[in-house]
């Protein structure tokens, strides 16, 4: 009778650790499960609709030939995702941009924010990734989003957007283009490379979207100037525009394409910068891949002006 108790209470333990054992691992199956979810988290925006205005206005300014000559058609990805402010002309540029690659048959657009288009595999098959004013670490969710997440959760994402980054860096240094548009410097600010390779970090705007700024034109013959510019030395827009801080932006770096010309510009308040120079589009090299950015674009009517 005692051997039987044993055993019996033998199978009782086994038993319980087997109930046991199965319990952790339905906890950590859940618990890998809701990190799972939480890396394929997707974007969403609520932007407004283009206006028939706006249309109208973006197909008067599209040009009826190419300015340079197309040898041959590009895939370009346009993201537009943000974690901070998000700009109301965002939907604008989208429909700028899709429609002057048809146009001008020099591009076709993929227009989507899928944190998933930046895997190495298939970054690949883009020529060019255009940040359409992306601000702050833009494959996480906006900050007021965050209490609907565990810190286990929010940590699986903020190391997702560390390595999509590190793709995105990886893709240009192979021979990738990169085109940042207006927010794009305001982006990732604790990710080295990218501010190196964006060229500048957002500094404040000291000239406003209702300012009058004074547009000279750094380097007429430069290929992406010349057959927009011609022999245009400046010219006069309305726009909001960037200061950028000291470092990374550098002109020893960067070919300084258009700047503003402070003297004929609105006199504004909240200029920082030493030096007086205060860039608006650069180019540069990064390993093999190339860098266009321009900090026009936040008011809507940019997308529909001829020269911008």
């Amino acid at each position: 009778m005692l051997q039987m108790s044993l055993e019996l209470l033998s199978k009782s333990l086994i038993n319980s650790k087997v109930i046991m054992l199965l319990r952790t691992l339905a906890c950590y199956a859940c618990a890998v499960s809701s990190l799972y979810a939480a890396v394929d988290w997707k974007p969403v925006f609520d932007d407004k609709p283009v206006t028939a205005a706006e249309s109208a206005a973006i197909d008067a300014a599209l040009p009826n030939a190419p300015i340079a000559a197309v040898q041959e058609s590009r895939r370009i990805l346009i993201l537009s995702s943000t974690a901070a402010f998000r700009h109301s002309s965002i939907p604008v540029g989208k429909e700028a941009l899709t429609k002057l690659g048809k146009a001008t048959g020099a591009f076709e657009t993929v227009v989507s924010d899928d944190p998933a288009n930046f895997e190495p595999d298939v970054l690949k098959s883009f020529d060019a990734v255009l940040l359409l004013s992306s601000t702050r670490d833009f494959f996480m969710p906006h900050h007021t989003l965050r209490d609907q997440f565990t810190h286990e959760q929010w940590h699986a994402l903020q190391l997702r957007h560390n390595r999509l980054v590190d793709n995105l860096v990886e893709y240009v240094e192979q021979g990738g283009g990169l085109v940042g548009i207006h927010a794009a410097t305001d982006s990732c600010y604790g990710h080295k490379k990218y501010g190196e390779m964006i060229g500048g970090y957002f500094n404040g705007h000291p000239w406003n979207a209702h300012n009058n700024v004074m547009v000279a034109v750094e380097d007429p013959e430069h290929e992406v100037n010349k057959p927009v510019f011609d022999d245009l030395k400046s010219f006069e827009i309305r726009e909001e525009i960037y200061q950028f801080r000291d470092e990374p932006y550098s002109r020893e770096r960067l070919r300084i394409l258009l700047s503003v010309d402070v003297e004929r510009s609105d006199k504004v308040e909240g200029m920082k910068r030493a030096d007086g120079d205060y860039p608006i589009s650069w180019v540069q090299s990064v390993g093999e891949g190339r860098v266009f950015y321009s900090s026009i674009g936040h008011n809507h009517n940019m997308y529909s002006n001829p020269l911008v």
